[in-house]
């Protein structure tokens, strides 16, 4: 599994190819995913440029609370020398499919660290009419030793507000749903644990976002089981026995 927390984005300045004065592309870098980055109504293909201001290490990207589709295609570059970022001399995913699925609207792509200043980002979907986004994550990626351990879950959470008349029939009040994320690492050392689950606590604690891209292996599920928002509460560290460091995580989906 993959877990990020610095969202390196989120200061950069940023321009889009296309977009609507009331949705405009530094919507991305704003904490609600219902805030979103729309592009001009009909177009279905632009691209973002983050300008980090100097040369920063990236190793995974994550396109949140988008209307892409299986057709959804993406390009990720990197350049220290293009303001554009389109020469890619320093990284360049080519075009690949978004692994985007129906319904979750996220796209995840991890790749080798790669260090630039200027990186673009293009998405395309033939099967949306306007193309909008609420969320980008670029920023390095955290790769732990041993995955998670056996006994994770993944719950939906539905806030929804049932009611009953005097005739005993429901009414419901319908929220939209989102999930948690649980799970724990176990069998890990001090100096991992302690160097990025540690970290992590102290720099995200319950007011910043988190990204933990599930199942890497397991493609078929990323969407259902990768998880972007908040941790619930402070989870101790625990030095289970001699060498021997483990957590527990609880990721609530912000929306």
């Amino acid at each position: 599994m993959l877990i990020a927390w610095d969202n390196l984005a989120d200061s950069a300045a940023l321009s889009a190819s296309s977009e609507q004065a009331s949705a405009p592309g530094a919507n991305v870098q704003i904490v609600h995913l219902s805030r979103k980055w729309v592009a001009v109504e009909g177009v279905n293909s632009a691209s973002l440029v983050f300008d980090m201001g100097s040369s920063v290490a990236c190793g995974i990207l994550a396109v949140l609370g988008a209307n892409l589709t299986a057709t959804a295609t993406l390009r990720l570059r990197a350049s220290d020398a293009d303001s554009t970022g389109a020469a890619g001399d320093k990284y360049d995913s080519t075009l690949i499919n978004a692994g985007a699925k129906a319904g979750y609207g996220a796209a995840y792509h991890w790749f080798a660290a790669a260090t630039a200043r200027y990186w673009r980002l293009d998405l395309a979907d033939a099967s949306v009419t306007t193309l909008e986004v609420g969320r980008i994550f670029l920023g390095p990626k955290w790769t732990p030793a041993d995955n998670q351990s056996y006994g994770w879950q993944v719950t939906p959470l539905d806030e929804s507000k049932v009611t009953e008349s005097y005739g005993h029939q429901s009414f419901a009040d319908e929220r939209p749903q989102r999930r948690l994320l649980e799970f724990g690492l176990d069998w890990h050392t001090e100096a991992e644990m302690y160097g990025n689950a540690f970290a992590m606590a102290r720099s995200a604690g319950i007011t910043k976002d988190v990204l933990a891209v599930h199942d890497t292996a397991g493609a078929g599920y990323l969407s259902e089981q990768s998880v972007f928002g908040l941790c619930t509460a402070a989870q101790p560290l625990i030095n289970a026995n001699f060498g021997i460091y483990r957590q527990k995580f609880s990721i609530k989906e912000r929306l």
